[in-house]
């Protein structure tokens, strides 16, 4: 009997301390995590799609980075097979893919794979003045497709009313919009023009 209660005592006292341990931590990480400033993503890259046929703005995709970077480079890497081309567009200094498109052999179309969570059009707000603002520096095309700036201000003149396209130019106003082109097909000149904002 004696010892059915010393062990029954030693189990109560092992569940206790255990029970008080977790207790401890859940508690102790609860007041960490409360007193934790929530943190802000001030580093923002702004993709803007455009439709292939009428240039219409069609939808984006807005990416938040904590981590902060003083340069914005974009790069372009290919992966060539006998059946596609993957073009990978990266914002060099945070090392995050922007884009990441398909172009396939005709009658086939490729697509845009990465973002998959691109924002409809709809969903941008836009400003309700009648001004017209332009990139102070223009723009820079990530590869060379030979873009006319007559049909950049085009484009640039379907979204250069979006509030969030504003904010943008706002924040940084000596950027240059980079441009990428995504083509469609190998043996075909169609695609999407798609700008680059940094904030």
């Amino acid at each position: 009997m004696t010892k059915t209660i010393t062990s029954y005592l030693k189990k109560s006292k092992l569940y206790l301390m255990v029970v008080g341990f977790f207790s401890i931590f859940f508690l102790t990480s609860a007041c960490h995590c409360d007193q934790e400033e929530d943190k802000i993503a001030d580093n923002k890259v702004l993709v803007l799609k455009f439709n292939d046929n009428t240039n219409d703005f069609i939808e984006g995709k807005e990416y938040k980075f904590f981590n902060k970077a003083d340069q914005f480079t974009v790069t372009v890497s290919k992966e060539t097979t006998p059946d596609e081309i993957i073009t990978n567009v990266t914002y060099t200094e945070t090392n995050a893919l922007l884009l990441k498109a398909s172009t396939l052999p005709l009658p086939e179309k490729g697509k845009i794979l990465i973002p998959q969570d691109f924002s409809n059009a709809t969903a941008f707000e836009r400003v309700e003045t009648n001004d017209f603002v332009t990139p102070q520096n223009g723009y820079k095309e990530v590869e060379s497709y030979i873009l006319d700036e007559s049909h950049f201000i085009d484009l640039w003149a379907k979204i250069q009313s979006l509030v969030k396209v504003r904010e943008y130019l706002k924040s940084n106003p000596n950027q240059q919009i980079q441009v990428f082109f995504h083509q469609h097909s190998i043996e075909n000149s169609q695609g999407n023009w798609i700008f680059i904002l940094k904030n």
